[in-house]
């Protein structure tokens, strides 16, 4: 079954990714606009090199599944899909096209139509093919190294990375965690900066545009929380009943720990009252 082959099938996946996409890293024309995506935005070129990849993977394998695409959306792949594969085939796709070396893959792999049932992550570097991966319940590892987060434990020490693009009224909230932390960074590959929240090299990333999607964090979500971290979608009602198939926009936290979590909250929360 895939649920047996999670991590396995992920990594193979990402690979073929890499592979289909490497020529178009730093070109002009893998930005061409060629249509809107079920995620909708742009789809460009390289975006949808990238989804054709995991499509001919998951048929030339017999993997049967529903994908959950960025491009493509909801669709059935194989005779009876039981099981769902979330799929942000390029996350930092402008990074991808500027040949800036900081975009990903991002691959999740659920049991149900729900975020809670995420049981294997992988996200991978396409510039450097660096890997991080997650199993439930089993841990996080970094190019097959086990990986925690940091022990920062108050936000004055941290470095953190915000997602400020495009600026929104909303991003003001944040301000205040911005004075507080020690480093900010911007990097552009929101699945990438969680996993380096998960790897101890950032202390916290937080997104509070109301923007970012289920297959945008579903892959770095897992991987965060079994390297220890703590992953929040704010102001959502009910965090257990999260549908990966249905298109919905959020606004995230991810820190290293529960102290620096609840530092960044407080914050957030004072600026709002």
């Amino acid at each position: 079954m895939m649920s047996k082959i999670g991590i396995n099938v992920l990594v193979e996946i990402s690979k073929e990714i890499r592979n289909a996409v490497r020529p178009f890293l730093g070109s002009s024309e893998g930005g061409r606009i060629v249509g809107i995506s079920f995620g909708e935005d742009h789809t460009r070129l390289i975006d949808q090199i990238a989804e054709e990849a995991v499509v001919k993977y998951l048929k030339r394998s017999g993997i049967s599944c529903i994908l959950i695409g960025e491009e493509c959306g909801v669709q059935e792949i194989g005779e009876n899909p039981k099981r769902y594969l979330i799929v942000d085939a390029i996350d930092g796709t402008t990074n991808a096209v500027r040949g800036i070396g900081f975009a990903s893959s991002a691959l999740a792999f659920a049991s149900k139509d729900n975020l809670k049932d995420i049981k294997a992550a992988a996200v991978m570097n396409l510039f450097s093919g660096e890997l991080y991966v997650a199993e439930k319940n089993r841990g996080a590892w970094r190019n097959g190294k086990r990986i925690t987060t940091s022990k920062t434990l108050d936000l004055k020490d941290s470095v953190i990375s915000v997602d400020l693009s495009p600026i929104t009224e909303r991003v003001s909230t944040i301000i205040p965690v911005m004075k507080t932390a020690r480093r900010v960074r911007s990097l552009g590959s929101a699945s990438l900066e969680i996993c380096y929240v998960a790897s101890g090299m950032l202390d916290a990333h937080l997104d509070m545009r109301g923007m970012i999607r289920t297959f945008d964090f579903a892959a770095a979500m897992l991987i965060l929380q079994e390297a220890g971290g703590v992953f929040d979608l704010l102001e959502v009602d009910d965090k257990d009943e999260i549908p990966l198939t249905r298109l919905r926009r959020f606004s995230i936290i991810a820190a290293a720990n529960r102290e620096l979590y609840s530092q960044i909250i407080s914050l957030i929360q004072n600026c709002n009252s």
